[in-house]
């Protein structure tokens, strides 16, 4: 089972920089999740402790607000949610649906725990592959908010 979580983080953007030994010690923290076409996989406003990698399938992404729900995304494979609920502990920001049958990688606040117990410097470049990529993330949004504004 370890050797198949390893093999689904092989080639992903976020584990680039690690050697196929630190995937596999990575993967014994993580839980591989199925959710068939449809499901919910949290709601906005959900508690969080944990981020999803989706290892296969496609998912929908939206936010509430006072006109109803929008569309935010699709996200496919390779692609991080819920990332900042395993950091921060706060409540989910977005509601994300199973657009297809879905494979998921999960890792939640207790496996990071026992993963920098276990593996501090592993754990450590996680955490900063995993802050690059959010700061990536903000920059773009950032982006997109200055074209809104100004266009």
């Amino acid at each position: 089972m370890i050797a198949d979580i390893a093999d689904l983080l092989d080639g992903l953007e976020l584990f680039s920089a690690f050697s196929y030994a630190e995937l596999k010690a990575v993967g014994r923290h993580m839980e591989l999740l199925r959710k068939p076409k449809g499901a919910v996989i949290f709601d906005e406003g959900d508690p969080g402790d944990y981020m999803l990698i989706l290892a296969d399938g496609k998912l929908a992404v939206f936010k509430g607000g006072e006109h109803g729900s929008q569309l935010l995304s699709y996200e496919g494979r390779g692609r991080l949610v819920g990332e900042m609920a395993l950091l921060d502990h706060e409540r989910r920001s977005a509601t994300c649906v199973a657009e297809t049958d879905c494979t998921f990688l999960t890792l939640n606040a207790s496996g990071l725990e026992d993963m920098a117990r276990e593996h501090p410097l592993l754990a450590y470049r996680f955490t900063h592959a995993l802050a690059r990529l959010l700061s990536r993330r903000l920059r773009k949004t950032s982006g997109m908010l200055v074209e809104f504004m100004v266009g």
